[in-house]
């Protein structure tokens, strides 16, 4: 979570960043603001690759269509968060983050996706970085190992 004003005023925040999620909504100043930190984004971190996420999305409710908006800023969007008032007043009401009190809803999915894209394990169209005959957990170091069988079997009781 940075200030857009951080961003100019200190460009050496993001020299080691590798993933930028950048949050807008589908309206004008938003295309507008997304324009702007994509191409200094271009032209000051070229190494950071970009997730543009759509939040309070309302159907039939947004200033300007996705494909509007999408050709406006010239990138497609990545992921779209709907519009969950009621599950952030839950979440609110609960003392937990949004996904943990919303696990069966619609915008905690997508929240679990965009969390995934920005841990790497989850591209984004959606399919996984790991080979498709590999499972994801396998593809770890500490995956690789059996931790079930290093563990030792109790020994059985001898019958005196």
């Amino acid at each position: 979570d940075l200030p857009r004003n951080m961003l100019i005023n200190f460009p050496h925040l993001l020299a080691d960043v590798n993933v930028v999620v950048l949050a807008t909504e589908l309206s004008l100043a938003g295309a507008r603001d997304a324009i702007r930190l994509l191409s200094w984004l271009k032209s000051n971190a070229a190494h950071a690759r970009p997730i543009i996420v759509a939040n309070k999305i309302q159907p039939g409710a947004n200033e300007i269509s996705k494909a509007d908006f999408e050709a406006s800023i010239e990138r497609k969007i990545n992921f779209m968060v709907p519009y969950d008032i009621k599950g952030a007043s839950n979440a609110a009401k609960l003392g937990q983050t949004f996904v943990a009190a919303n696990r069966a809803s619609k915008a905690g999915g997508v929240l679990r996706d965009i969390a995934d894209a920005v841990i790497g394990s989850v591209d984004e169209d959606g399919g996984t970085t790991a080979d498709a005959g590999t499972d994801a957990r396998k593809a770890s170091l500490l995956g690789k190992f059996d931790l079930k069988k290093m563990l030792a079997k109790p020994k059985a009781k001898a019958n005196a």
